[in-house]
C-alpha cells in the first residue's frame, strides 16, 4: 500500500496535479477509522464516485479509482481477482 506521499506523486505523474485533498479525504484525515475503511471498501465505490466527481471532477474520480487500485494491488485478494478474471471462472 503506497504512503499518502506516494499517492500524491503518482497522481502528479499521471495528471500534473497531486490531488492532495482527494487523497487526504480517502485516507480519512479528519475522519473516523470507519469512514476511512468505508472509503477504501471496493463494494462502496459507487456510493462515493458521484460525490468525488462533483467535488474533484472526472479526473479526480479516476484518481480515486487509481488510489484504491494502488492500495489493493499487492494484496492477495487483488491477485486472486486478477487470476479469476483471466480464467473467467464466473462463466
Amino acid at each position: 500500500m503506497p504512503t499518502i506521499n506516494e499517492h500524491f506523486k503518482l497522481s502528479l505523474k499521471r495528471t500534473g496535479k497531486d490531488y492532495r485533498k482527494l487523497h487526504e479525504w480517502v485516507e480519512g484525515f479528519h475522519s473516523t477509522k470507519k469512514e476511512k475503511e468505508d472509503r477504501h471498501d471496493i463494494l462502496k465505490i459507487p456510493r462515493f464516485l458521484f460525490f468525488i466527481e462533483e467535488r474533484f471532477g472526472k479526473e479526480g474520480a479516476q484518481e480515486y479509482l487509481y488510489h484504491i487500485k494502488e492500495d489493493y494491488e499487492k494484496s492477495r485478494a487483488y491477485r486472486l481477482a486478477k487470476i479469476i478474471l483471466k480464467l473467467k471462472f464466473w462463466r
